[in-house]
């Protein structure tokens, strides 16, 4: 996918969203700059480079394996987009900052995201709780 394959933000944000629920790792990592940098403050984690982070969101799959993404809202301005969104599914238990097997895990997402170039660029996330 290049870079121009995405006409806008939404159009970017919708396909990061739509690529994470279906579980098509390949399609999601393609809307992020190969150098792409993540961090999670919340959970100390940072991630530098594509492979990096896609792993990880490739792990966490695992440990919560039905999860959706509901976006609530978008704003975008210049290079930056701004995400409100709600992150459901069942912990398998494989995770130790999860809760146990079977059980839901429900959290509140504000990501801000960092475009270069019509891909992701950096993606900071911020979380809440239920």
């Amino acid at each position: 996918m290049s870079n121009t394959d995405f006409a806008d933000a939404n159009e970017l944000v919708h396909e990061w969203v739509d690529a994470y629920n279906a579980q098509d790792f390949d399609r999601f990592g393609a809307v992020f700059t190969d150098d792409v940098a993540y961090s999670c403050g919340a959970f100390g984690l940072a991630f530098t480079g594509r492979d990096a982070f896609v792993g990880h969101v490739q792990e966490y799959a695992g440990a919560v394996p039905d999860r959706k993404l509901t976006l609530k809202r978008v704003i975008a301005e210049g290079d930056a987009i701004a995400l409100e969104y709600g992150f459901a599914g069942t912990s398998s238990g494989a995770h130790p900052g999860l809760p146990p097997a079977g059980q839901p895990v429900n959290v509140s997402f504000c990501t801000i995201l960092q475009l270069r170039g019509g891909q992701i660029a950096s993606q900071v996330d911020y979380l809440g709780g239920q």
